[in-house]
């Protein structure tokens, strides 16, 4: 016999939304473990770091510290120099308000394109296209670091 779900106030869940329940359970199960092999290969991309803290305005020795690490482990997830742990990243996460997997790779990713025009304006700001290039990859050295430790 299995054992009975309930819905809102007290009303028993029918066989159809009990299987909808845990079909949603699986397929959000099934995704973190997608995330989770994806970052213990090194998917990780920097660049998507720096976009999201970016985006939120988030910066300084405080946003060390509430992605569990100390300063400066974020400025070297950055640098591709030091791969987040994997709590770290679902704290980086919950801190610039997306995914896990937002910071992961996929191909047609939001990396900046390319232009030959000179004037463009980003935020109003004449763009200094010397800036160096996006980091899109940790060192393999960092990756085998962070993976290698224990959960």
């Amino acid at each position: 016999m299995t054992r009975r779900r309930w819905g809102k106030a007290g009303i028993p869940l029918t066989a159809q939304e009990t299987a909808a329940l845990d079909r949603r359970a699986y397929t959000r199960t099934l995704r973190e473990q997608r995330t989770y092999d994806a970052w213990r290969a090194g998917k990780v991309v920097p660049y998507r770091i720096t976009i999201a803290l970016d985006a939120q305005g988030l910066e300084g020795p405080e946003v060390d510290t509430a992605c569990g690490g100390a300063e400066p482990d974020v400025d070297m997830w950055e640098a591709g120099t030091k791969y987040p742990t994997w709590e770290q990243l679902k704290l980086l996460a919950e801190l610039t308000g997306v995914t896990p997997e937002y910071f992961l790779f996929e191909p047609g990713s939001d990396l900046p394109l390319e232009t030959s025009l000179r004037f463009h304006r980003i935020g109003g700001q004449r763009c200094d296209w010397r800036q160096p290039p996006p980091v899109r990859a940790f060192t393999p050295e960092a990756i085998a670091a962070a993976v290698r430790s224990p959960l």
